[in-house]
């Protein structure tokens, strides 16, 4: 029920089902927490494009922690990382030399050429590594790493059609599989985006509703409490406007507006 939310998309449909999906596993209710967090700032907020302010209400990390058994990706990967678990996939996503090979109920298969090593240079600005991290069951998304040189990506592959949508950070999906939230912390340096961004799950795959990029703040991970609902664990900018070092993460609830 997030149509409101319709704006900024950046959808990319390439190759036009699947696993059987998991049932949607429905996390523990997290009541709004104020346990030892202190006010939100007031740069905790962010716009969306058509001009609504979401505000970031501080939550906690015991209530961050009991949304934990939600997540079906496994743990992040590094540059270094290979295929993740193939054999659940039951032969519908395989790798074949450089190739990631996805075969979706509906239509050929999606084929995702990673760059030949020897050719994954900073002077390449098209060289990519593709990796397979895993899937989101409840949302019919398989979800595939993407390697740049300097920065990364994920590609959503629809598991019905094989439409394909790229967005930043690790995605979380809704306990109903409508919505993927994904978190993109980049206020570290280089060339990695930071951002938070929305993304819908159509009949025909994954579309971008919004994507914004904080300055204050750095949304480190996403985790849904329910229906249009979410816990973020972020790293807020000091007076210097840097990360603190050590890191000292928050966390915080939004709510993302209802369709009247």
């Amino acid at each position: 029920m997030l149509a409101a939310l319709l704006a900024a998309t950046g959808c990319r449909p390439d190759s036009p089902t699947t696993d059987t999906p998991a049932a949607a596993h429905t996390p523990t209710p997290a009541a709004s927490a104020t346990e030892n967090q202190p006010a939100a700032a007031a740069t905790d907020t962010f716009q969306l494009p058509d001009g609504q302010v979401i505000a970031l209400r501080p939550s906690s990390a015991a209530v961050f922690e009991r949304l934990a058994a939600a997540e079906t990706l496994p743990p992040d990967l590094d540059a270094e990382s290979r295929d993740q678990n193939l054999t659940a996939t039951q032969g519908r996503v395989r790798r074949d030399g450089l190739d990631l090979l996805l075969q979706p109920a509906q239509g050929p298969v999606v084929r995702l050429h990673s760059t030949p090593p020897a050719e994954f240079t900073l002077e390449n600005g098209d060289a990519v590594r593709y990796v397979y991290w895993g899937s989101l069951p409840q949302a019919h998304q398989w979800v595939v790493q993407a390697w740049f040189w300097e920065s990364s990506a994920v590609m959503l592959v629809d598991q019905r059609t094989g439409r394909q949508l790229e967005v930043a950070g690790r995605p979380a999906a809704s306990p109903d599989g409508r919505y993927v939230l994904s978190t993109s912390p980049g206020l570290g340096g280089g060339d990695q985006v930071n951002s938070l961004s929305l993304v819908q799950i159509e009949a025909a795959g994954p579309r971008l509703l919004w994507q914004r990029e904080p300055e204050a703040w750095a949304p480190e991970r996403a985790r849904w409490a329910g229906s249009g609902r979410a816990l973020l664990r972020i790293s807020r900018v000091d007076s210097a406007g840097q990360l603190p070092e050590p890191p000292a993460p928050a966390y915080v609830e939004l709510a993302l507006p209802a369709a009247p």
